[in-house]
């Protein structure tokens, strides 16, 4: 990716918001695609430039893209004249499908990638679910063995154990020392 057009694309695609940048690029491409499709046909090389400078004199190296592939500002109008080479226009029409390519096998990776993460998340809080069931569980048995448990007589319960003590009081302080 180290052709002029190239870096125009790399400029529109990065010093742009996905929103207007996608909407600039789907544009553009039409544009190219037509004109690649029926290069003899004017009404594929005339634009109007009031319409174009609208929707994309926002973004950022747009209009510089469609200058560089040879179109011109001639009165209301941007105009690819017929001797134009076509080369610079097959060249970023090339780019821009390398870069939705790109995009897509992205896409699909991180979709991937969340996928798995998902998988992953969803068993370790299914272990940790179950492990929590197996604690409350264990917790219940315990608190029913303590209610069922019969409570017996102990040596400390038949003498009151530490019934008889007398409560601490400090002694008085000594006078005239």
């Amino acid at each position: 990716m180290s052709s002029p057009a190239a870096r125009l694309v790399r400029e529109i695609w990065n010093a742009n918001e996905d929103g207007a940048r996608d909407k600039a690029v789907g544009l553009i491409t039409k544009i190219f695609r037509n004109i690649l499709k029926k290069p003899q046909e004017a009404k594929f090389r005339k634009i109007k430039k009031a319409a174009i400078d609208k929707r994309l004199g926002s973004v950022v190296g747009a209009l510089q893209l469609l200058k560089f592939v040879g179109f011109q500002s001639l009165d209301e109008h941007y105009v690819l004249p017929e001797t134009t080479d076509l080369g610079n226009l097959v060249d970023a029409v090339e780019v821009f499908d390398k870069r939705a390519r790109d995009m897509a096998e992205a896409k699909a990776n991180l979709e991937k990638v969340l996928e798995a993460n998902t998988k992953k998340a969803k068993t370790e809080m299914a272990k940790k679910e179950a492990h929590r069931k197996k604690m409350r569980k264990e917790k219940e048995q315990a608190q029913k063995e303590v209610r069922e448990k019969v409570i017996v007589e102990s040596k400390a319960n038949k003498i009151n154990f530490g019934m008889k003590l007398k409560k601490f009081v400090p002694p008085k302080p000594a006078k005239g020392g």
